[in-house]
């Protein structure tokens, strides 16, 4: 379990340091995430050392939606001045993403 960590904050830290280093628009967190998907899809770590940390991340992430949800509800005034525009952007970029994904997936399947 402690291996886990390790290599998944070794692969963050990684990340952000190239990504300070080199001055990249990229956050750093983006960056460790595919350094550790690189390294996982080349069977560089064994995906069995990452595996138990992976999964009580993610059965812990609703949390990481807590602070995001805290600021919208401190700052309601600004959000409904600028409803619209912001639903609009959402739903565009949701749509974007998904068919980004989906022609991704299907560029990767053949």
């Amino acid at each position: 379990m402690i291996r886990g960590f390790f290599l998944i904050f070794c692969c963050w830290g990684l990340g952000e340091a190239i990504a300070q280093l080199l001055h990249l628009p990229i956050p750093g967190p983006v960056l460790g995430m595919l350094a550790l998907w690189a390294a996982l899809q080349f069977k560089v770590l064994p995906y069995e050392a990452v595996q138990p940390v992976a999964r009580g991340f993610l059965s812990i992430m609703g949390i990481f939606f807590l602070p995001p949800s805290l600021g919208i509800l401190l700052h309601v005034e600004a959000f409904s001045r600028y409803l619209w525009p912001i639903l609009f952007t959402v739903v565009l970029s949701s749509i974007v993403g998904g068919l980004v994904t989906a022609f991704t997936f299907k560029l990767l399947d053949r």
